[in-house]
């Protein structure tokens, strides 16, 4: 078998576990140029996610953005796909403390610049995908032409946003 058949099935297997891990109810239509209220990247990976939000616990709203912080932290095995809650709970706090121990960062539970710096180290081209290689999963993702992160759904994809929550496994 070649490389490129076994990174196909991989991303399948992968986009299979994050539809489930990151179920989101999806439009028929494309986000709206209005990126202020969508993650978005450009350029370098590594360079993405640096101007999102602080996540701190008790300080920011329910959304998309949280909930894909905390599938970073269930891919590096710190956060159980049932702890994909997209609000910024104790549990997340203390899983993301723990994980910025074990990144060599200061460890204040709050996701900020150099918090999602060093996980945006971690984004990896995989055509078509953006995939975040975790330490126990692979997170896979789309950044758009226009730079807005997606989630894939059942067969459909989803603009993750930064306002308010439209994964369905947030809207329990």
């Amino acid at each position: 078998m070649n490389s490129h058949g076994g990174v196909g099935r991989r991303a399948a297997l992968s986009a299979a576990v994050c539809s489930v891990v990151l179920a989101a109810t999806c439009a028929a239509s494309a986000p709206s140029a209005d990126h202020a209220t969508y993650v978005t990247g450009s350029g370098a990976f590594a360079d993405d996610w640096s101007e999102e939000p602080l996540l701190e616990e008790g300080r920011i709203p329910r959304s998309d953005l949280v909930g894909l912080w905390q599938a970073i932290l269930w891919a590096d095995g710190y956060l159980p796909s049932s702890g994909i809650t997209c609000a910024f709970d104790a549990a997340t706090s203390r899983a993301t403390q723990t994980w910025q121990t074990n990144h060599g960062l200061g460890a204040d539970g709050i996701v900020g610049a150099a918090t999602f710096g060093f996980a945006a180290r971690r984004l990896v081209s995989a055509p078509p995908w953006t995939a975040y290689r975790g330490e126990t999963y692979t997170l896979p993702l789309l950044r758009d032409r226009g730079g807005v992160y997606e989630v894939y759904d059942a067969g459909r994809l989803r603009g993750l946003r930064t306002n308010e929550v439209t994964l369905t496994s947030c809207r329990r």
